[in-house]
Order: structure tokens, then sequence, then C-alpha cells
């Protein structure tokens, strides 16, 4: 598997490796954690329909490999994913990224892990006015 990954505190490390280096025009990706709106996983198909058209730059044989930056401005994405039916998608706020899309042994599992790490996100707690 060519993308190594490690949830912290602090945020998502996504590592890639060997040829996937050179296919994503990268060696990884830092998330920060107070960026990460949460983690599920996606058939292929359905993350695919729900991505960008236009790698920029980024690499895309159908069915075989998907790679690189897709999209632009608010709706830019990265991958990294060969052949594999059910991926791991990451939601984000704020740029480069709005979802990084990747290939993982068991998606499902990090995805868990994932949102398992983040911060409490509720209301703020409410004021008491004076009496």
């Amino acid at each position: 598997m060519g993308v190594h990954t490690r949830v912290t505190e602090q945020g998502v490390l996504l590592r890639f490796t060997g040829r996937d280096r050179l296919y994503a025009f990268r060696g990884g990706v830092f998330l920060p954690i107070d960026r990460v709106l949460g983690a599920r996983t996606l058939g292929r198909r359905d993350a695919v329909l729900a991505s960008p058209r236009v790698h920029l730059p980024g690499i895309s044989v159908p069915g075989v490999l998907r790679a690189g930056a897709y999209g632009v401005g608010e709706r830019r994405q990265l991958w990294m994913v060969h052949a594999a039916p059910t991926l791991l998608a990451i939601y984000l706020r704020g740029e480069p990224f709005h979802r990084v899309v990747v290939e993982v042994d068991d998606p499902a599992g990090l995805s868990k892990i994932i949102n398992d790490a983040l911060p409490p996100r509720g209301l703020p707690p409410a004021r008491r006015s004076p009496v």
C-alpha cells in the first residue's frame, strides 16, 4: 500500500511512498485536526462522481489509478487511489483541499479512528443572563 497514515491529537498525516509520490505529485499531506470535519468510507464510483474532473496536477486511468489534485478553489481535492472498491474520504474546512480521498488497508477502521480523534464540536455553552 502506497499510503502510510498516522493519527495524532494534532492531526492526520498521510505519507505517500514509492511511485505514489510521483503519481500524486507530492510526498503526502498533514491535515491539522482543527481543519478535519470528519472521515467516512465511500465506494469508488460514488467518490469519483462527487469529484471534479479536471486534474491539476494529477493522473487518471479509469479503474486503475486516480492521483494528484483535482478541481480548483473550494472544490479542490487530493486523491491517491489505485483499484480499491472502498475508499477513505476525509472532509476538511479551508484551503488547499476540501476533501482528501485515499486507498488504505482498512478504510472503515481508519475512519473511526479519525472521527474519534476529533474534538467535540457541540454548541457553545449558553450564557446566563443576570436576573
